[in-house]
């Protein structure tokens, strides 16, 4: 090539003072190009020319070639990525023929439209190296003076090229910086996860070259991960996402711990994620770990639309980000979980208020029958067990009292045993208090509520009558039973538990199944392990024990000295079939001893004998018929009261509104 000394004619020098004005004071190196074109292609012999700019950083070269004849609109810059060391001929002034061995790898894209010469004229700036000038020549084109033309444009714009490269560095280090100063606000500007999240969203869409973003959340006990998608030309936030953890970039990034950065996503992708980006327009990602407390949580994910590699600033720019968002998250996690904390502890010491002022279970289990002692069996084999029993028995034979005999023999036996009258709730509320509601869910939902699930959660969970609950809660109670998941009542946020569950029922479970009235699979998931408890006219061996269980109670209790029990009493108590059971017992103790004034304890049916309409109630068809004769006893006892200290529910032991319940579904009215 001609030397860079060579003589330059009249015209050409001209043409050189005139470019020199054009680009004179140019800081963008687009518009530098775009400002050159004139006097680079609209020159006689020239087919097309241009101007490429070496990006060391990133090993690639940014090229705007300019077609004879062709508009200016036209031409878009491109990237070709090269390893610095293969571009070492293009910092030498030189000459690239077709047909000959090339000493670069652009010798062959620069002999573009057919040309047989192309010119390569470097950009010098002391020992700097910044790029080159090129043209593509006619074939009877004077390669002499267009060479020695290039290379004197080449010398003119080389202060002016390292000009706009370092007015480009500062202009983009400065906006990373900004960048880094917002997220950094938008990032610790609440302790809220959603508001920390979201902020960060909206803060990345000012990273430079942003195309696509992604927080990416770890959740490897459900084999998951969340992903907050944050597409660039998105008018508002995607919502979160999930997605499998196997096979991610996630899972790469927690395997490495390191930085993952993608290929081309136009030539090869990975991961099932890189095809979703792609199909936005992606064409490299960077997923930056997030960091915290020595281990990570999940990363954050850049993509661009460039397919060259990021530049080393703007990955330690990610990275950075990534170990503040790593923070904030688990300091939002944190004070989430000291409110989730501080919800349950009052939640549960309201609950535990409420038992204890509530009527509780016989506290041991009296008794050596032979129906007793199976059951007793019963409870220490699955007791230390997580596996879901199901307890039936009719009203009152003590159905809590063995669940909580098997929670005491469980491993959970330190965490609280909590319960649900499933029968005693109303139908609309039921679903509330299982899993909780939101602020706002209803009318009457003035605060957030934690459900009982929550509350029992590492604990026992007991749903007493849960043949009571709805279909609609049927379903949820069985979407919890096969992977611990539900939501509040009006939230989206999906919550776990571990509670073991223990269902309790007076019902036929299995022909309610049968007939339609259960859900079968639900039935089937509560029935892993049946325990039936006899009803106290099956074990009547067992009827002294207890009457003497309740009389030291209340001797206590009412402050009395009961020494012994009238034969005919304890006959009378032996050979009663007693429809509601030990409840029923317990509360006729009671009675007898509020009776009593003397260390004897007597009742009016053992003086007056006993009365047609209890003591030989006759047989009964089934269990729904000796409920409906025992309530519509205890309401001709109580003549017709339902509540209050003289009324049926406080004879039969049960909350009035369970008393309601049962007798509109027996169909039972009360006496006139």
């Amino acid at each position: 090539m001609t030397d860079r000394r060579a003589d330059i004619s009249t015209e050409d020098c001209a043409a050189l003072l005139d470019a020199a004005r054009a680009v004179a004071g140019e800081l963008e190196i687009d518009r530098l190009a775009r400002r050159l074109r004139p006097w680079l292609v609209d020159r006689d012999g020239v087919r097309s020319a241009g101007l490429a700019i070496v990006d060391d950083e990133r090993d690639c070269v940014t090229t705007w070639r300019f077609r004879h004849g062709e508009p200016e609109t036209a031409t878009a810059p491109v990237e070709w990525r090269y390893p610095r060391a293969e571009l070492a001929a293009y910092a030498e002034p030189r000459v690239a023929r077709a047909g000959e061995a090339t000493a670069g790898p652009l010798d062959q894209p620069l002999l573009h439209d057919d040309a047989r010469v192309a010119l390569i004229a470097p950009i010098l700036l002391g020992e700097r190296w910044l790029g080159f000038l090129f043209a593509a020549l006619d074939d009877d084109a004077d390669e002499t003076r267009h060479a020695a033309y290039c290379t004197a444009l080449a010398d003119l714009v080389a202060p002016i090229t390292w000009n706009g490269h370092t007015q480009s560095r500062f202009r983009h280090g400065d906006q990373r910086r900004g960048t880094l100063i917002s997220l950094s606000d938008a990032i610790n500007r609440s302790l809220e996860l959603a508001t920390v999240l979201d902020s960060t969203r909206q803060a990345m869409r000012s990273l430079i070259g942003h195309s696509f973003s992604a927080i990416m959340l770890a959740e490897p006990a459900r084999g998951e991960y969340v992903s907050y998608p944050n597409p660039a030309n998105g008018p508002d936030l995607a919502a979160a996402q999930r997605h499998p953890l196997a096979g991610s970039v996630l899972e790469r990034v927690l395997a490495t711990e390191c930085t993952y950065e993608s290929d081309d996503l136009d030539r090869r992708r990975n991961f099932a994620e890189e095809e979703r980006y792609h199909a936005l327009g992606v064409r490299r990602c960077v997923a930056a770990p997030m960091f915290v407390r020595g281990r990570i949580i999940g990363c954050l994910l850049v993509g661009t639309q460039t397919a060259t590699h990021v530049l080393r600033v703007d990955v330690w720019l990610y990275e950075n980000i990534a170990l503040q968002l790593a923070l904030a998250i688990d300091n939002a996690r944190q004070l989430e979980r000291v409110h989730q904390l501080s919800e349950e502890l009052a939640q549960q010491n309201t609950y535990l208020r409420e038992e204890i002022q509530s009527e509780h279970a016989v506290g041991d289990m009296i008794g050596d029958s032979a129906a007793m002692r199976a059951v007793r069996q019963a409870i220490a084999r699955v007791g230390p067990t997580d596996s879901t029993v199901l307890i039936t028995g009719e009203t009152g034979v003590g159905k809590e009292l063995v669940a909580r005999a098997i929670h005491d023999a469980s491993r959970r036996a330190d965490r609280p045993m909590v319960k649900v009258n499933c029968a005693a709730i109303p139908e609309g509320m039921v679903e509330s208090e299982l899993f909780g509601h939101e602020r706002g869910a209803f009318t009457s939902a003035v605060d957030r509520r934690i459900g009982r699930f929550e509350l029992a959660n590492e604990g026992t969970l007991f749903l007493d009558e849960v043949g009571e609950l709805s279909p609609a809660v049927q379903a949820k109670l069985l979407r919890v039973l096969q992977d611990g998941a539900f939501e509040r009542v009006g939230g989206t946020k999906t919550l776990n538990t571990n509670a073991r569950i223990i269902a309790a029922t007076n019902r036929d479970l299995a022909r309610s199944a049968r007939e339609g009235h259960f859900r079968s699979d639900l039935y089937y998931r509560l029935n892993v392990f049946p325990l039936h408890v006899a009803p106290l006219r099956e074990r009547s061996e067992d009827i002294p024990a207890l009457v003497w269980f309740f009389i030291d109670q209340f001797n206590r209790r009412m402050g009395k000295n009961i020494a012994s029990v009238d034969p005919a009493t304890m006959a009378d108590f032996a050979r009663r079939s007693w429809p509601g059971n030990i409840r029923e017992l317990r509360h006729e103790v009671e009675r007898a001893m509020i009776m009593c004034d003397t260390p004897v304890l007597r009742t009016q049916i053992a003086v007056e004998g006993p009365p047609a309409n209890h003591a030989h109630v006759p047989p009964v068809a089934d269990l729904q018929q000796a409920q409906a004769e025992h309530i519509r006893w205890a309401l001709t006892k109580t003549n017709g009261v339902v509540e209050g200290p003289r009324g049926a529910a406080q004879l039969l032991g049960i909350n009035p509104s369970t008393l309601r319940f049962r007798m509109k579904r027996l169909g039972i009215v009360r006496p006139a």
